[in-house]
């Protein structure tokens, strides 16, 4: 049985689902962000809702504003945390993180449960073998007060990989490839289970990244297999004899940097050698945890970003800060020139800064690039590794092959 058949069945008190059955199932987790929490709070009050299912269960991340940089943004903050306070739910302060890099620190993705974001990305919980849906403000409300929501059985499909990458290709080059290659419309509403020798290779850093690009992907979820890093309770994945696979092969895959406006506007690196950059971003529930920071520092030790280059290093998270402090990451990207700001989800939001400037050509990160997503559509967005972004803002353009080293 695939995963996500199983997961559903075992929270529907059936024996088996199949493709397209409705089922009510219950949730194990339920997490809210700061800004479509005022949304949720409008739903409680006009329903008369005075209460969650579990409080424990339940959590509010102040993570896409943590800086508030109006007031406006400022009493939005306040509002949530009164809502908060007043169901009485977990609460991850302004600061602790990005609401989908602490989940996974804080265990609230766990081997075949079910937990409901009201983010898109909390497919990032797929990575334990978590069935983690993104779901609108009225899913999740109900979600919250109930212990419950509704689900169609989306059709699983398989990502077998084979080959290995070239020495200087990551986790977020191999599901751009993907992405260009195969497209969204095979995997819309479909649950990937992703397979193979490099897949079953990956550290949990790098296996998160492919996690949370699963959205982008147009998948309904994603499931990683074990490999190193895991928690235990984690199965096998096991093709099915009548599934539907997609193979690739990414023997000897260079790096690859999505161009504006679209993650699968996909091109090799080289492609783009030279093109000079104005503004670098490391950041996002993508690629922001320590071996990403860990990478970048290692880039810019003993090297200087050009004055002309805005370089912003977001860590994904208060333990993942703390981490990159301890082994020196935070010093030598500050001494390189490079801003590290609080952890959270920064300017991948495109509400608050760093904004980029009219005709700002962008190396970031992200996970999307769609026109305006980092709030100025006169600006030019392209999305690279957290290597090929290290390099570029110390060469003030995109690199070549012998750039990387």
């Amino acid at each position: 049985m695939a995963l996500v058949n199983e997961i559903i069945a075992s929270h529907s008190k059936r024996d088996d689902v199949a493709e397209g059955d409705l089922a009510i199932v219950r949730v194990d987790k339920v997490y809210v962000q700061d800004g479509n929490s005022p949304t949720i709070a409008r739903l409680f009050e006009q329903h008369r809702f005075s209460g969650v299912f579990d409080p424990d269960a339940v959590g509010i991340f102040f993570d896409h504003s943590v800086i508030a940089p109006d007031k406006a943004i400022a009493n939005r903050l306040k509002e949530a945390r009164a809502f908060a306070d007043r169901i009485g739910v977990t609460v991850f302060p302004q600061g602790a993180g990005i609401s989908h890099v602490v989940a996974l620190e804080e265990n609230w993705y766990r081997p075949g449960t079910i937990v409901v974001g009201s983010d898109s990305h909390t497919c990032t919980g797929g990575v334990t073998q978590c069935l983690a849906l993104g779901m609108g403000a009225s899913d999740v409300t109900a979600a919250m007060v109930t212990g419950e929501c509704w689900l169609k059985v989306p059709e699983t499909v398989w990502l077998r990989i084979t080959g290995t990458p070239g020495p200087k290709t990551r986790a977020k080059d191999v599901v751009l490839h993907v992405l260009s290659q195969i497209g969204q419309e095979p995997f819309l509403y479909k649950s990937i289970e992703w397979t193979g020798e490099w897949t079953e290779s990956l550290a949990l850093d790098s296996a998160a990244t492919v996690a949370s690009l699963g959205v982008e992907l147009g998948a309904k979820c994603v499931f990683l297999p074990d490999g190193p890093g895991r928690p235990a309770g984690m199965k096998p994945i096991v093709v099915n004899e009548d599934a539907k696979v997609f193979d690739m092969d990414i023997s000897g895959l260079p790096p690859m940097i999505a161009k504006p406006h679209s993650p699968s506007n996909v091109v090799p690196m080289t492609d783009l050698s030279g093109l000079p950059v104005d503004y670098v971003f490391v950041g996002s529930c993508t690629n922001s945890r320590l071996r990403d920071i860990g990478e970048v520092a290692g880039v810019f030790k003993g090297r200087k970003v050009p004055a002309h280059v805005h370089c912003l290093v977001t860590p994904g998270s208060r333990q993942i800060f703390l981490d990159a402090l301890e082994r020196g990451y935070v010093e030598t990207i500050t001494r390189a020139g490079g801003i590290v700001t609080p952890p959270g989800c920064g300017s991948c939001l495109g509400t608050q800064g760093s904004i980029p400037a009219d005709g700002d050509r962008v190396v970031s990160t992200m996970n999307r690039n769609f026109l305006g997503r980092m709030g100025n559509p006169n600006s030019e967005n392209y999305l690279a590794s957290p290597l090929v972004a290290a390099h570029t803002a110390i060469l003030g353009r995109i690199p070549d092959l012998e750039d990387l080293g």
